[in-house]
């Protein structure tokens, strides 16, 4: 039954995409389509050349809360912090970096890019294409979220995630990262507009039995300054 609904409700996406008016959106994917709607809804259509978020979050879990702050940039740069922690890594003009807190040595990012890139929650919401690329439809899953639509995004390390979106309005509702055991399933909730953009305040994670929810106290749309994308000392 729950298949059966998503195939209904992706039928009735792709009969609104073939009745679009506009030449150009009507050669666009149904995935690009409602990237698109998607992106009018949140305000994102906007911040077309350059979109940058602050989001800081005190998370709570099955262990001690602790802190998480993401600054990102829509040209792929990335700034991220978790406190008490000490992690603090990124993606400047060099390229991907991380911090040793023990000795404060700065090296490459490695594979902490997936940890990083899997918190820049804000920035997958409104501008997923800064981050993924190869939209398309995914195929229904007994984890999709009822009454949304899931868009399959390639990552860089060729793995993929799932980013779905509400079949009523198109907001974006959270993602699943389908290439971890378990898979790791996010939900956004608690909407505001702040300049024009619509900002979740609250987030979910769930892996297994495991629970995090993440409550953002500071979301911020603005300029930052290039310096808070480089490693210390630089």
């Amino acid at each position: 039954m729950r298949v059966v609904q998503i195939l209904l409700v992706a039928s009735y996406w792709l009969s609104a995409c073939a009745m679009e008016p506009d030449a150009e959106a009507s050669r666009a994917s149904p995935a690009d389509q409602i990237l698109d709607a998607a992106a009018r809804v949140t305000g994102a259509a906007e911040y077309a050349e350059q979109l940058h978020v602050l989001a800081e979050a005190t998370v709570t879990g099955p262990g001690d809360s602790f802190r998480t702050l993401i600054h990102s940039s829509s040209d792929g740069r990335v700034r991220m912090e978790q406190t008490p922690f000490g992690f603090l890594a990124g993606v400047g003009e060099a390229g991907g970096w991380l911090q040793d807190p023990a000795t404060g040595e700065v090296g490459e990012l490695g594979g902490a890019a997936s940890f990083v890139l899997g918190h820049e929650l804000h920035m997958l919401a409104l501008h997923p294409l800064s981050r993924l690329s190869s939209p398309r439809i995914a195929v229904p899953s007994a984890e999709d979220p009822a009454g949304a639509l899931g868009i399959t995004f390639s990552l860089p390390s060729e793995d993929s995630l799932v980013v779905y979106y509400s079949a009523a309005d198109t907001i974006p509702i959270g993602l699943r990262v389908a290439y971890t055991d378990p898979n790791v399933v996010v939900s956004w909730s608690d909407w505001v507009e702040r300049r024009g953009l619509q900002l979740f305040g609250e987030a979910l994670f769930r892996q297994g039995q495991d629970v995090f929810s993440y409550t953002y106290d500071r979301v911020e749309v603005g300029t930052l300054p290039d310096s808070i994308f480089e490693p210390p000392g630089s």
